[in-house]
């Protein structure tokens, strides 16, 4: 079924999945952002930060699904400047919502959160109903937007889909994630005609869930589609270590840059969770969801963008 869609963030890396992929399914899209994306939607410039901005966009958008991906989203950065992370993604999230409140009550609106707001897992795998223990600026602010949302569905009446998002990975990811990292560390090696690259990582047994950005937008959509509401994970259910992704890259290399492996103490994190895993039993009875892309190929992927970026 064919909707009109509102895209916030719809420049970042999930939001051109997501717009490109809507569109591809038939949907009108409406990419809301701080700078144009004509490319891939009818782009509507706007800072969420100003309320009555963002009440015109959603005006003039009319949306029938609104995501709202548009954050700052970096786990690292958020904890140079965590007073303006935290402020400045609750603020976005509470002005759209009011947007959509007064402009379009009827919508559906998937807000994109994030595994991280669960914390330190107290039992694997990481269900709805675990406690809300974020560890850092960046997972306070998701988890403040995702209560949020919360409050606007009880309070007003607002369909919101809280939709938790453990780490995800494809094409154009930027390079303060790991995987976009590791590749941007080949694709660059490659391009320099280097022979081999060593790659630096903190330790290599540090296990995460990792799902391709192309099963995560496909699961948005659906659930927004879906009349479904409250909390959902979105996850693959299976975990990985960051040797076995340095791994996966080496593979992805082939015989175009030999890739080795070092840890850095520098890059080693005394009490960093050991190993995260969801559980997508959940949207998997909602939905019928699951994630089909397999890692080696979401890798495999993401090194080519890399390599076509730096060519």
């Amino acid at each position: 079924m064919a909707t009109r869609t509102l895209i916030t963030g719809a420049t970042g890396f999930v939001g051109t999945h997501l717009a490109q992929y809507c569109l591809d399914q038939g949907d009108e899209v409406h990419g809301l952002s701080r700078t144009a994306n004509a490319e891939t939607a009818q782009n509507i410039v706007c800072d969420l930060l100003d309320l009555d901005a963002a009440k015109r966009s959603v005006a003039n958008a009319q949306p029938e699904v609104v995501h709202h991906l548009a954050a700052l989203a970096s786990t690292g950065r958020s904890w140079q400047d965590p007073a303006r992370c935290i402020n400045d993604n609750q603020a976005m999230t509470w002005n759209l919502l009011e947007a959509v409140r007064a402009e379009a009550p009827e919508a559906i609106v998937l807000l994109a959160g994030s595994g991280e707001s669960y914390g330190r897992p107290q039992d694997l795998p990481i269900r709805e109903n675990h406690r809300l223990a974020p560890t850092s600026p960046y997972a306070i602010a998701k988890t403040a937007c995702d209560l949020i949302g919360g409050l606007f569905a009880e309070a007003h009446g607002l369909k919101v889909i809280r939709a938790r998002a453990f780490n995800h990975a494809g094409p154009n990811q930027a390079g303060e994630f790991l995987i976009g990292s590791l590749v941007a560390q080949v694709a660059t090696a490659a391009a320099s005609g280097e022979d081999s690259v060593t790659l630096l990582t903190g330790s290599g047994d540090i296990r995460r869930d990792y799902t391709d950005v192309r099963d995560v937008v496909r699961a948005y959509r659906d659930l927004a589609l879906s009349n479904t509401t409250g909390v959902v994970n979105v996850c693959r259910g299976a975990s990985t270590s960051t040797s076995e992704i340095v791994a996966l890259v080496a593979q992805a290399a082939g015989d175009r840059v030999n890739v080795e492996h070092s840890v850095d103490d520098a890059l080693i994190r005394p009490h960093e969770t050991p190993e995260v895993v969801g559980s997508p039993d959940l949207i998997n009875r909602l939905i019928g969801w699951q994630a089909q892309i397999p890692l080696e190929q979401t890798v495999a992927d993401a090194l080519e963008a890399a390599l076509a970026a730096s060519a």
